[in-house]
């Protein structure tokens, strides 16, 4: 593909707003060009001087066809010549524009349906089947890189609407999967990966028809792990399960250990195609710490802890309630439902959490978990690991100590005795009973500490409001995974944050001669670290520089990231 035929597709197939954009810009310079011509041209053609501002009139006159003043009569027939071709292109344009200002729906008339093939090749493009939340997730992850993005769709409507949410910055075509043509014409043979999204019986059928043609990677992303072994034999590489790793990182946001492993935010997702860059000891890693009731760090100012100056670790930002505040000062004071954003060096992290963040308290742990599907049983095996005593509420009997009966149901909840535990997962594949759950535990046990999982983004303030202490976002998690796959070779996403920003490592290739100011002030990102295999360094100084095999850890939007990868 090359990029001019690319963007020139991408402007063509763009969003409405984008074309009500095209149409606005194409009137003003007619009307700008019309106004340079008459300046120059009436005082030759009929002998008379004229002003900027009378040119502007003038032209203004014609295209809206108001009529004339003082100028006429014209006695050159070049005058009237060129007075007549403003009046057809002027009402030509204004016939458009009218329409979009006074009747926005009517745009619609004026946008083709998306197309049903790219008419230029393309190469190494990542292939996306399907539009959900999860798709939305994973295009927003794709998009720190330069990698071309294709969503193939079954229905106009989908492809219409997934067209005006991404614009020029993805590719969309709609066709019947079943149907060959439409691999063919999304280019399919050439494609990087293809990610298939769905209810697993169309999964299996498009990879089916597309396994021969297709020689990338194609990532299955399935709703039940069950059904691993079944997409695999049909030709997927990967099967992913974003509810796998919703029940761990629900999990490891209940409760805290000093093992590293089950705080540091990278290990719940798998990158084995990491390259070493320092000594296991040195090696930078972000960690999530909730604060627990009992711990040293409770009701305590965040500059009290002093974590840079005592462990060299460095505090990105801090949730609460659903909120984020990056960069924190030191006067803000971190209670209960509040969640640590560090960034530091793993010797240093089993020290800091035994420290600070350890609770106190002598009670034996006791986490209820509401549902067990994938989401509860990843929950429960994460918990029961780290020696938390779990008690299961579901509809159906489980091999597993439980409570057979409803997590809406007051009783259901102190048969589990919801009044003595420290945790309660809410793990339910239903947005409603979750909130409704999650405000019962509340109300029975003010002190309990809440996790809830969310299919929807509306879902999320909601549970936030009914009581929770973290909620996961399923499709959120889900395109982080899949993208981690995807860019493994070009960066690693650590953190997907509010208001498009991430945080990212990116290893360099290539050695630069100015510092980490002169990186930042570039690219607009801020350097958190360096890890290298001669040292690593939490908060660099500005004078420092990067040397070629160092990875960076940064965070930033989207386009500054994507500044980035391109630079290093």
């Amino acid at each position: 593909m090359t990029s001019k035929r690319g963007i020139f597709w991408r402007l063509i197939h763009s969003s409405i707003r984008m074309k009500m954009l095209l149409y606005f810009f194409l009137f003003s310079l007619q009307i700008v060009a019309y106004t340079s011509i008459f300046y120059h041209m009436y005082p030759i053609l009929e002998g008379k001087p004229i002003t900027w501002p009378t040119s502007l009139l003038f032209v203004l006159e014609t295209v809206t066809t108001t009529g004339y003043g003082q100028l006429l009569p014209f006695t050159n027939q070049i005058t009237v010549v060129m007075t007549i071709l403003m009046m057809i292109t002027g009402i030509i344009l204004i016939f458009m524009i009218i329409p979009l200002l006074l009747i926005p729906y009517l745009t619609l008339l004026f946008q083709t349906a998306p197309p049903r093939r790219i008419f230029h090749s393309l190469q190494g493009h990542v292939v996306i089947v399907g539009f959900d939340e999860l798709v939305k997730s994973l295009v927003e992850s794709l998009l720190i890189s330069d990698l071309p993005i294709l969503i193939v769709v079954d229905n106009r409507e989908t492809a219409r609407k997934a067209a005006i949410k991404y614009g020029n910055r993805a590719y969309v075509i709609w066709g019947d999967y079943s149907d060959p043509v439409t691999w063919n014409n999304a280019w399919v043979k050439n494609a990087g990966y293809v990610i298939v999204t769905g209810e697993e019986r169309v999964t299996s059928s498009v990879i089916l028809g597309i396994r021969e043609m297709c020689k990338g990677q194609i990532i299955s992303v399935v709703d039940k792990l069950a059904f691993d072994r079944y997409l695999r034999y049909a030709g997927a590489d990967y099967v992913l399960s974003p509810k796998h790793v919703t029940g761990k990182i629900l999990a490891r946001h209940a409760t805290l250990t000093s093992h590293v492993d089950t705080i540091v935010e990278e290990t719940i997702f798998d990158h084995s195609n990491q390259e070493m860059t320092a000594p296991p000891g040195e090696k930078l890693r972000i960690i999530n710490i909730p604060i627990l009731p009992g711990s040293h760090a409770a009701g305590r100012r965040l500059g009290d802890l002093e974590l840079f100056e005592r462990y060299g670790i460095d505090t990105l930002l801090l949730s609460r309630g659903g909120h984020f505040l990056f960069d924190p000062s030191g006067e803000v004071v971190i209670d209960t439902s509040t969640m640590l954003f560090l960034i530091g060096k793993v010797d240093r992290i089993q020290d800091l959490v035994e420290k600070e963040f350890l609770s106190r308290d002598d009670r034996n742990e006791l986490a209820i978990i509401a549902g067990f599907g994938d989401v509860g049983a990843s929950t429960h095996r994460e918990l029961t690991d780290l020696g938390i005593d779990c008690v299961v509420i579901d509809r159906k009997k489980h091999p597993v100590t439980g409570v057979i009966g409803n997590a809406e149901d007051e009783k259901t909840l102190r048969d589990a005795h919801i009044e003595e535990a420290k945790f309660f997962i809410v793990a339910l594949n239903d947005d409603d009973v979750n909130i409704f759950a999650t405000l019962m535990a509340r109300n029975l046990n003010p002190s309990l500490r809440i996790l809830a999982r969310a299919n929807e983004t509306v879902s999320v303030e909601k549970l936030y409001r009914a009581g929770a202490d973290y909620v996961a976002l399923l499709p959120a998690i889900g395109g982080q995974v899949i993208g981690g796959v995807i860019l493994s070779e070009i960066a690693d996403v650590i953190l997907d944050l509010p208001n498009d920003q991430k945080v990212i490592r990116k290893r360099m290739e290539k050695g630069i001669s100015h510092p980490v100011g002169w990186l930042e002030k570039k690219t607009g990102v801020r350097i958190l670290g360096i890890e290298g295999v001669s040292r690593s360094v939490v908060r660099p100084d500005a004078g420092l520089t990067p040397m070629a095999g160092d990875a960076l850890i940064a965070m930033g939007t989207v386009g500054d990231l994507k500044r980035l990868i391109r630079l290093v």
